[in-house]
């Protein structure tokens, strides 16, 4: 005689079904928490900012500077932000960009921190009707974050500034020429971080150009209206 198996009985049934049911809601929950705990990441565009304009007391006699574009270092002048994340290593943030070029910002930035200086009378372009004292160029051979330690973290602006007389002077030999490095340390390691450090560095590198810039033009004042 062959043994029969009984058929499954009803209250057996739902207990399979109960225990999907509980396996499902629990990985729900996982999931969502993973998702509040990561949130997703959002594109972000920054800037690097001139400073509000202001009357300056100007000094006698102030001078007209002819500013030339920004020049900035090839690997650096792309709309992507980047950072050194080793000695010879560079990565480009795929969520953080300018707003535009960064040689057009440093630029229009220069140009308002030098309209504001008390030494400056005004600031024009390379060919205009206005004629000019003095020819002002400037080449970042950085603007970067610095990521490569992982408690020091900073944005680093490396702007040399080159200052000759006007085109058709008789002594074309350089007022100034020199280097303002800077190495701002952040809080974060985050896109806004490194921006903000960019602003403020600008903003120390213009006070300390400046300052340089009258006593070079208290020492040669002969280059001024030749």
């Amino acid at each position: 005689m062959s043994e029969q198996t009984a058929p499954p009985t009803m209250s057996e049934e739902p207990m399979v079904a109960v225990e999907d049911v509980t396996l499902a809601y629990r990985d729900h929950v996982v999931l969502e928490r993973l998702s509040f705990a990561k949130p997703a990441l959002v594109s972000q565009t920054f800037s690097i900012d001139p400073p509000p304009p202001r009357d300056a007391a100007r000094s006698r006699p102030a001078t007209v500077i002819s500013l030339r574009k920004v020049d900035v270092a090839p690997q650096f002048d792309g709309k992507s932000l980047l950072y050194r994340t080793g000695d010879h290593e560079l990565e480009r943030d795929p969520y953080a960009s300018f707003a535009a070029p960064p040689a057009d910002m440093l630029t229009a930035a220069i140009r308002q921190y030098l309209r504001d200086a008390r030494c400056v009378r005004d600031v024009v372009e390379p060919g205009d009707e206005l004629p000019a004292d003095l020819l002002v160029e400037v080449h970042a051979s950085e603007l970067s974050g610095d990521f490569r330690r992982k408690d020091d973290a900073a944005g680093v602006l490396g702007p040399e500034f080159l200052v000759l007389p006007a085109p058709g002077s008789a002594d074309p030999v350089p007022l100034l020429r020199r280097e303002y490095f800077r190495r701002k340390r952040i809080p974060s390691r985050s896109a806004a971080a490194v921006v903000v450090a960019w602003n403020q560095a600008l903003s120390e590198v213009m006070q300390d150009f400046l300052a340089d810039l009258e006593v070079a033009l208290a020492r040669e004042p002969a280059a001024l209206h030749e």
